[in-house]
């Protein structure tokens, strides 16, 4: 058919664990390449197969870094990060305490900053973020150390 056009996305779902508790949320993805056919030789994956642990090493070493509030407007606050260079290539997500509704925000791999809305400009806030590393049932998460504001204390 001449004239008409198909554009598609693509999202991944993710579910983090924090404090116990499991968080769905969703992730912007790229245009996914077709999935080879079942006649594609692939290895199968027995049940016992397991990811291998990351270690608390490699945590620290993936995890962003230098968390800073550069801009504090009261509803509105922006925060800034670093990242080591193997963690540009992970999804981000940004937590704050208290949440208020939302306490999970997503962000593309290789972000170093955001802007948090809705804040109450007479509450305290710390904020982390993450690299989300493995997603599964049991996710892992290289996390920054928090950032508190107002005289916000990090539990």
């Amino acid at each position: 058919m001449r004239g008409n056009v198909v554009i598609g996305a693509s999202v991944v779902a993710v579910a983090v664990a924090v404090a116990g508790t499991v968080l769905a949320f969703v992730l912007p993805g790229q245009n996914q390449q077709p999935q080879p056919t079942a006649q594609a030789s692939k290895r199968p994956q027995s049940a016992s197969t397991k990811p291998a642990e990351i270690s608390k090493a490699a945590l620290a070493a993936l995890a962003p870094r230098r968390l800073r509030v550069v801009s504090d407007k009261g509803a509105a606050v922006t925060v800034q990060w670093t990242l080591p260079a193997k963690t540009r290539r992970y999804p981000l997500v940004l937590q704050r305490e208290p949440a208020d509704g939302q306490q999970l925000m997503t962000m593309e791999a290789g972000a170093t900053s955001a802007r948090v809305l809705g804040l109450d400009p007479d509450t305290g806030y710390c904020f982390l973020v993450g690299a989300a590393l493995e997603i599964s049932q049991k996710s892992t998460v290289a996390w920054s150390k928090p950032h508190c504001i107002r005289g916000a204390v990090s539990r």
